[in-house]
């Protein structure tokens, strides 16, 4: 082969060698599939603002199959109030002593924040699990939520407690119109 031929296949092998590769898209995530959490248990911090009102409140929050438990408290740790909800209704005791029910723990919440929001929707949306008919708009490499909506609410997960595929979500932000509620969940017993 002359010398120039050579020169000229060794310089074409050499450029073949560079070249980059096709780019071949990751695959898109996949919602992954969890079953519900039946019973869990929080400790956070939540807070509220409905246009100009706003508040903030320490919540734990005990789930069950039948019957969920929300303790409100203080900025300094005094409980403000506490409200039960069971198929019988839902009753709220302030650190006054006064009481008051009513047919759901939505009506009492509101009543003590100021927010109507749908509390039956609640326990899907703090563990991450979207009802069937929610809207899931965008997902984290893991398949886990990053924004949904459900029943018009915008529910947006900002923090997972960690980077495990089933890990729950540490910090949520839910709002509808000017109504906001931001959770930020220090502590979970699932």
């Amino acid at each position: 082969m002359k010398p120039a031929l050579l020169a000229l296949a060794l310089a074409v092998a050499g450029l073949v060698g560079c070249a980059t590769p096709a780019a071949v898209p990751a695959p898109a995530p996949v919602l992954r599939a969890l079953p519900p959490l039946t019973q869990f248990g929080l400790e956070g911090r939540l807070q509220v603002r409905d246009g100009e009102r706003s508040a903030a409140v320490g919540i734990d929050w005990q789930h069950g199959p039948a019957r969920d438990e929300w303790l409100f408290t203080g900025p300094l740790g005094q409980g403000l109030a506490r409200i039960e909800a069971d198929s019988a209704g839902a009753r709220m005791l302030l650190s006054d002593g006064s009481r008051s029910e009513a047919a759901s723990a939505s009506e009492l919440a509101e009543s003590l924040l100021g927010v109507s929001a749908p509390f039956d929707a609640l326990p899907r949306w703090v563990t991450a699990r979207p009802a069937a008919t929610a809207q899931v708009r965008s997902l984290d490499p893991l398949g886990r939520p990053l924004q949904l909506v459900d029943q018009g609410w915008i529910i947006d997960y900002l923090e997972y407690a960690g980077e495990a595929p089933d890990s729950p979500p540490r910090k949520i932000d839910v709002q509808r119109g000017d109504t906001r509620l931001r959770l930020i969940v220090d502590s979970w017993n699932p």
